[in-house]
């Protein structure tokens, strides 16, 4: 009797489930032209004075009609923001490079681009970066970077190598071991290999960076930025520059 009952309970207990819940529907495509910006804000972090460090931005059209970017207008005199591409179909990307002119800055700074195109109703998008420029990068803690700009110009004797190898020396001021790691993302033409494992307290490590050479009428206004594994994650960027041609010495010249 006692089996009956508990085999009545379960089919009721059975019955009463319910039902499997089906999945959510994917949320529906957006009807015509949509800015997606995944990135908004980047931390130069530390960085030198009378210099030009750049950052890109990605901009994607997530919905179904083609966008139609205007301009992207800076803040100041002392950013630029060239847009090469203005029509944007249905899930394609651009990026946009912000170049930020250093100059005489000192201490933190705050910058950032307004992104204007055809979409009524729709607020623009704003691109945003943070830096601190500096006059005396060798004082900072807890590492330093020597040179803390790669001036390419001082490679004029080497215009006709295959590769441009540059070294970048990393000293570590602090009580810890660190690690650096890259976050600006990689570059064309130009590559970096960053020391594996950690910097000993009061030691020192190199960077090897290699650059594609270009020709000499050719300007180069790039930047790499790094992350120190302190507690701060402390970032560094390094200024890459080349805007004047290689002057040939007096030997060359005949």
């Amino acid at each position: 009797m006692k089996s009956k009952v508990m085999l009545l309970a379960l089919a009721l207990v059975a019955g009463t489930a319910p039902a499997p819940r089906a999945a959510d529907p994917a949320p529906p495509k957006t009807v015509g032209p949509k800015l997606e910006v995944p990135e908004t804000v980047f931390d130069y972090g530390y960085t030198t004075q009378a210099s030009k460090i750049s950052h890109v931005f990605w901009l994607k059209n997530s919905g179904t009609d083609t966008l139609r970017l205007t301009d992207v207008r800076p803040g100041c005199g002392c950013t630029k923001a060239p847009l090469k591409k203005k029509a944007l179909s249905a899930g394609d990307s651009t990026g946009v490079e912000v170049i930020f002119s250093t100059g005489v800055y000192s201490g933190a700074v705050r910058k950032s681009s307004t992104i204007l195109m055809e979409s009524p109703g729709e607020a623009p998008p704003v691109l945003a970066f943070t830096a601190f420029p500096t006059p005396t990068p060798d004082s900072l803690r807890p590492v330093t970077f020597s040179p803390p700009r790669l001036n390419l110009d001082s490679l004029r004797d080497l215009a006709k190598a295959p590769v441009w190898d540059c070294k970048v020396s990393v000293h570590n001021w602090s009580d810890q071991k660190l690690q650096i790691r890259q976050v600006s993302p990689p570059l064309a033409h130009i590559h970096v290999d960053i020391p594996k494992g950690d910097i000993a307290p009061g030691e020192a490590s190199s960077l090897q960076i290699t650059i594609d050479p270009v020709d000499a009428d050719t300007m180069i206004v790039k930047s790499l930025t790094f992350e120190v594994s302190d507690s701060s994650h402390t970032r560094y960027t390094l200024p890459i520059v080349k805007e004047n041609r290689w002057i040939q010495t007096p030997a060359a010249a005949h």
